[in-house]
């Protein structure tokens, strides 16, 4: 007979007396209260083991559960766990935490504490493990355990970053998710910023368990390539959609160019065709750039080659009729940048006074006088910064002025329009070169193109009669619309909520937090929290105001629009939850 197993490892704190040996081979298992968890200690044969008592998966109590052969099954969802390590054999159950447990003169004893350790390193491998397995409910508790230890932003982000950088094979939905949770990070609570982040980590993982991982190409050797040749060759492969040479162009110009010349030659390549990809591609180079703000330049050489299989395949509107006809649209625009360098110049000499038409040009039905008045207004010094922010508002105004007469479907129209808008104002500050400022009139055309949605034109809150009974309290305001939100077709009165906390100018970090949270919560794609981020950095561009309004009511009405779903991210982010605090998840009928 075995009169004492232990691990190698002793637990050095306190100790648990389970019962006698003998006591236990006769009953199989008892439960006993840890420090922090309630402990099953097992008998198997001579040997004793311990566990956590809930089950990984979903919080049923493992005493209930069956050991044969060293073997713990769940009865649960008949997960299986090597009693001896704590290790599932079924990955999407999650590894059980252990407990040191030893036969001391005949009587059974287990260490209060797990012996699972508790550190950053930890977790940071183990969310890794649950992207690799594509197990939503590791990923969750490991980002939890991130968040509440005090792991920051960086190293969570770099994590998710390194692991998707070598599996998938381009910039995918999931990193636009994760670029947006970065941006709205520090104006959210924890609990928001964890539904956030595990929002866009699960996406990494379901897109990297059916890609194909990136085959790596090199940067071209020597250092004696310049700025405009390597812009030259990477328009050209665009032009013949050649990923190699546009991949290893790419990597050359990360290693030997400064951070403007690298923004030209990222955007230039993002908008040499009309609005590519239908705004996409413009708004992926953005997100990496900033996820470069957070990880460093560094980051570069293997975040943005995900970038060059869009930049390379996708379509244009050139290639498109209705940039064609009934209007040709093309054409003035490709005159356009053959000058714009010199209008550029021109505008650099001369202090613009402003034009009060200019939005109402913008948002007119004649797309030739856009174009006309956006040129007139740079070669009358009028910034690319300041153009690029007015032509994002109106944007947002599509969305504000949005018939909901309109197919549900047809949101995705001005969406693209506004995230792609508010990409590029993001790429002009970083560089006004003629090849970036071009996207400002890509995009003044995509809401021309978009006019025909605010027919009839929606009222805004300030044009109609609020509701008489809405709160003045900001809490109560933020409660009553994630109340709406559950109500679907409650579009108008959420833009009343969001307008009358708008104008009562409570905190506007409040609200953010509230709109991130109801966004996050749903089962939708990444639109509309690509529009949220957009409308949180075009409020920080405009300032408190009219603007700011318009624009939060455009984002408010395209998010009510859309909800409520299923959720059923949000139940998995919520068991998560409590199986990481320890609450009881299992209940009996």
């Amino acid at each position: 007979m075995v009169n004492r197993i232990k691990d190698a490892q002793v637990a050095t704190g306190k100790t648990i007396r389970v019962a006698g040996h003998d006591e236990l081979k006769q009953r199989g298992v008892i439960v006993v209260a840890g420090d922090h968890r309630r402990i099953a200690v097992f008998a198997d044969g001579d040997s004793v083991y311990a566990v956590e008592n809930n089950c990984p998966h979903m919080g049923f109590p493992l005493d209930r559960g069956t050991v044969r052969d060293g073997m713990l099954t769940c009865h649960w969802h008949q997960a299986r766990f090597d009693l001896r390590s704590g290790c599932t054999f079924d990955l999407w159950a999650d590894d059980v935490p252990r407990y040191d447990c030893w036969i001391e003169n005949g009587v059974v004893l287990v260490a209060a504490e797990s012996l699972v350790p508790a550190d950053e390193a930890y977790h940071r491998k183990r969310l890794r493990r649950g992207i690799e397995q594509n197990v939503g409910l590791v990923q969750a508790k490991s980002l939890l355990a991130l968040l509440e230890g005090g792991a920051s932003l960086d190293r969570i982000t770099s994590e998710v970053v390194d692991y998707a950088q070598r599996n998938l094979n381009n910039y995918s939905e999931g990193m636009i998710r994760l670029g947006c949770m970065i941006n709205l990070f520090p104006l959210v609570s924890s609990d928001t910023a964890y539904l956030g982040l595990y929002y866009s980590v699960r996406q990494i993982a379901q897109e990297a368990s059916n890609s194909v991982p990136r085959r790596d190409r090199q940067a071209l050797h020597g250092k004696t390539h310049d700025h405009t040749t390597l812009k030259r060759w990477l328009v050209q492969w665009v032009q013949t959609r050649h990923r190699d040479g546009a991949e290893r162009t790419l990597l050359t110009g990360i290693e030997q160019l400064d951070n403007d010349q690298i923004a030209d030659l990222v955007f230039c390549g993002a908008s040499e065709r009309l609005y590519a990809d239908g705004g996409h591609l413009l708004e992926s180079c953005n997100k990496a750039f900033e996820l470069l703000e957070l990880l460093g330049k560094d980051c570069a050489r293997s975040v943005f080659p995900l970038l060059v299989p869009s930049m390379v395949e996708a379509r244009g509107r050139e290639e498109s009729t209705d940039w064609h006809h009934p209007i040709e649209i093309v054409e003035p625009l490709r005159s356009l940048e053959q000058d714009l360098n010199e209008t550029l110049e021109q505008g650099k000499t001369k202090q613009w006074a402003g034009d009060p038409d200019l939005l109402g040009v913008i948002l007119g039905d004649d797309p030739l006088a856009i174009i006309h008045q956006l040129k007139e207004s740079l070669g009358s010094g009028a910034t690319p910064e300041i153009l690029a922010q007015t032509v994002a508002y109106a944007a947002a105004m599509r969305l504000a002025r949005f018939a909901t007469s309109n197919e549900v479907t047809d949101w995705f129209n001005p969406q693209h329009t506004f995230i792609f808008t508010n990409g590029t104002y993001q790429a002009v500050r970083r560089s006004a070169t003629a090849d970036v400022v071009r996207a400002i009139f890509q995009g003044a055309i995509a809401i021309y193109n978009d006019r025909y949605l605010n027919v009839p034109a929606a009222s805004l809150p300030s044009e109609r009669q609020p509701p008489a009974n809405l709160p003045e309290d900001g809490g109560e305001l933020q409660k009553l619309l994630l109340d709406t939100l559950d109500q679907r077709g409650s579009i108008e009165l959420s833009a009343d909520i969001v307008s009358r906390y708008l104008q009562l100018e409570l905190p506007f970090e409040n609200l953010v937090d509230t709109l991130v949270f109801a966004t996050v919560r749903e089962d939708l794609d990444f639109h509309s929290l690509q529009v949220l981020d957009a409308g949180v950095r075009q409020c920080a561009a405009w300032g408190p105001g009219e603007q700011r309004q318009n624009i939060m009511v455009g984002v408010i009405r395209n998010l009510a629009a859309h909800c409520p779903t299923r959720r059923a991210g949000q139940q998995t982010s919520q068991i998560a939850q409590r199986l990481h605090r320890g609450d009881k998840v299992f209940e009996e009928d």
